[in-house]
């Protein structure tokens, strides 16, 4: 009985011992599963991890690029009646649209940067240039304003001095300054209207040749004598008077030396006679000119010694 028992027991360990050690290899076998999941879990979280910084980096790019917040952009395409069926329709209409749009140009961002930068700099040029023109309008306004104003003023101060020295050479009558077009002085022709004494208005070409020139020293004289220079230089414009007009020149001639020294190229006698100082050129010898002066003054008064 007793060995009998033994054997039972025996057995029963034996049995015992096969159960144990299938647990340990279950046991060995779920530890190396549990450390697979660890490796797992610990590959998940550091995936995970790399996918939120990359999120993160997305949701930043496009804010800086875009001016768009992903979770707004996000939130206003969810649905509650979603549909699979039309939400895939959308997808293929989608990808349809994409690939009408041919291939993507990865330098289209850097290209509109740059045509960006340069479009603000030609826009600060055309404001500048805006900004020059009205100046420009504005000192144009400017100067035809103060042009006009003084236009206007010595145009009245030659006519008011026309009408003193053109009875001097004319010995009367009236002449005077009139615009053709009031509207525009700056840009209007001047008419000198002139009426000799005894005689009708009259248009200029109804003078004589020494009228007519009259008629230009007068006016020349009177815008010299708006604002007389220390020298008057007059280079034979007597030659077309005759005796009596060179009298009434010569008186003017002799109102104009009160204010400024006038020098004469002459070949009247009647002019000498009113100078201080003749100088004329002579030629002793064949080709060689010579300066003679003479002081009328000192010629007068010799000239009476000797009379004497």
């Amino acid at each position: 009985r007793k060995s009998y028992a033994v054997r039972n027991a025996e057995q029963a360990r034996g049995g015992l011992l096969v159960d144990i050690k299938e647990k340990e290899a279950q046991l060995a076998q779920l530890r190396k599963e549990m450390d697979e999941l660890k490796e797992r879990i610990i590959t998940a979280r550091m995936e995970q991890s790399e996918i939120e910084t990359r999120i993160t980096n997305l949701h930043e790019t496009v804010r800086d690029k875009f001016n768009l917040d992903l979770s707004e952009v996000f939130a206003s395409y969810l649905k509650d009646d979603f549909s699979g069926s039309n939400t895939k329709e959308e997808i293929r209409a989608k990808r349809e649209a994409r690939d009408r749009l041919g291939e993507v140009n990865l330098t289209a961002i850097r290209e509109h940067d740059a045509l960006k930068e340069r479009y603000e700099f030609m826009e600060t040029q055309r404001k500048d240039l805006l900004d020059s023109i009205d100046s420009l309008h504005k000192a144009i306004r400017k100067i035809n304003k103060t042009s006009l104003e003084k236009f206007r003023h010595t145009f009245s101060e030659i006519d008011r001095k026309l009408k003193e020295v053109f009875p001097i050479l004319f010995n009367g009558g009236t002449a005077g300054l009139r615009l053709t077009r009031e509207d525009a002085p700056l840009e209007s022709g001047v008419l000198v209207e002139v009426r000799p004494p005894g005689k009708k208005l009259s248009h200029m070409g109804l003078l004589s040749g020494g009228e007519k020139a009259l008629v230009a020293m007068a006016l020349l004289f009177s815008i010299y004598m708006i604002k007389a220079s220390p020298f008057c230089l007059l280079d034979e414009v007597d030659a077309p008077l005759d005796e009596a007009n060179i009298d009434r020149f010569n008186n003017l001639i002799q109102e104009i030396r009160k204010s400024s020294q006038v020098i004469m190229v002459t070949h009247n006698r009647r002019t000498m006679e009113i100078a201080d100082r003749l100088y004329g050129v002579t030629m002793e010898e064949a080709g060689v000119s010579k300066i003679v002066s003479v002081d009328l003054e000192e010629a007068k008064k010799m000239q009476a010694k000797e009379g004497k």
